[in-house]
Parts: C-alpha cells; structure tokens; sequence
C-alpha cells in the first residue's frame, strides 16, 4: 500500500484548521491525489544508493531493467581551503540532458587525488604561464594548450591524461583541451545537473560498488538500454 506524500499529509492536518476553506482544502487534496497518480503511471528511474541498483519502473511496480549500479564512494578530500565529499546526492531528479561519446573535463579534486596517489606535486596552470624546467626547457601555455619547448624543439601534449614532468603534475586550466579527457565515461552519459551523471565507466569491475566521486556507473549494456529507453525529462528518485 502506497503511503500518503508529505504535502497530502499536511493537508489532512489542516482539515481541522478554520482558517483554511473546506472546498479548498479538497481541491488540494485531490491535486496532490492526481499528482500521485500520474508519478505512479510514468516511466522512471530509481536507484538505491544503499543497494547499489537502478530499477526503470513504468506503472505502480512493471519493472522494465534491473541493474548493479557503482555509487558514491562517501570519502572526503581536502587540498588548499576546499573539501570534497564524494556522495551521490539523494533526491528527486531530472534528466536534463543524453551525449554520445561523452567528453570528461575533470574537476580540480581529481588532478588532487591522483597527485596525492603518485606523490607528486602541483603546479595550476593558466592562460599565460611559462615554468622553467631543471634541464632547461620550458612548459608554456599556448593558445590554451600546453607544450613543452626546447631550444631545438616543441613538443604539444595529447588531449587525454595528466600531465607529468620532472616529479610534478601541472594541471591545464578549465577550457584547455588538454583537460578534456576521452574514454571515462563510456558510450552514453544522461546528465541530472550539478556535474552529476549516468555513465559508463572504463573499469567495469567497480559497478555494484561505492566507489565513484557522486555519479552512478553501469555496465554497457544496461547502460545502451537506458539511453535508447530513457528520454530528457524523465525523472530519477535516488535514495
């Protein structure tokens, strides 16, 4: 049996209060009772945080996928004033968005992370920078990409993986294209807003596990179903 929601329960509080109409009182309640329903009858995504699952439901229950789903990993990281907790956020969600080969532009907690892991340190990078290297060359900034110059030569770094020379990471700034990493989200990723997503994910053997930094991660073909099944608009419950 289906529980009253919180706005219908106020409602019912309310019927005994002088101060509000008792015909408007029952226009309410049958509007809540009709929202209801229509939430109830629509295709929808739910996930469990605590389970690690995704369900796609039509009807009162009609249960159309079933899949393990990577979450939150809860942990926390802090690095120059900011911290980062890394949870999926609960709630009542929106697909705002679907992309097709999906570009990721990593925050600055992951360039953080990943030096700490390496035991490297940090130099942030930004629209004019040049850094004088030991042997003599240079690491410039040119045109919002980042090279690597020498009196003889120039060397452009790729567009995919951070950027580590002489036991330090430099971290290209927002809007380089050397900070749009290919192949970390997998073929499809459905956007909820707030840099979180549905995606895929490169280690499949982390789905069913919390160990993401807020988005959920499926396995490709759960996920393939998702995206050709689920349109923009379509809501997410995440609890």
């Amino acid at each position: 049996m289906r529980g009253f929601s919180t706005s219908a329960i106020a409602l019912l509080a309310a019927l005994g209060s002088a101060s509000v109409p008792v015909a408007a009182q029952a226009r309410a309640s049958a509007a809540d009772v009709q929202r209801e329903a229509a939430e109830d009858s629509a295709l929808r995504v739910i996930v469990s945080v605590a389970r690690r699952t995704l369900w796609v439901v039509t009807g009162p229950s009609d249960t159309l996928l079933k899949a393990p789903v990577a979450v939150g990993s809860q942990r926390s990281l802090a690095y120059g004033g900011h911290r980062w907790t890394f949870t999926t956020p609960r709630g009542i969600n929106t697909v705002l968005g679907k992309e097709e080969h999906p570009i990721w532009v990593p925050p600055d907690w992951h360039f953080v992370e990943v030096a700490r892991q390496r035991r490297l340190s940090i130099v942030w990078l930004h629209g004019d920078t040049t850094v004088a290297l030991p042997n003599g060359s240079s690491l410039v900034m040119h045109d919002m990409r980042v090279r690597l110059e020498t009196d003889s030569s120039v060397r452009e770094f790729g567009d995919t993986g951070e950027i580590v020379v002489d036991g330090k990471m430099f971290v290209p700034p927002v809007g380089s294209p050397n900070r749009r990493f290919e192949g970390q989200l997998g073929e499809y990723r459905l956007l909820l807003g707030d840099g979180v997503g549905i995606h895929g994910t490169p280690e499949p053997q982390s789905v069913g596990h919390a160990v993401t930094h807020g988005c959920m991660r499926l396995h490709d073909d759960d996920l393939a179903w998702l995206y050709d099944h689920i349109s923009v608009g379509t809501r997410v419950y995440i609890f």
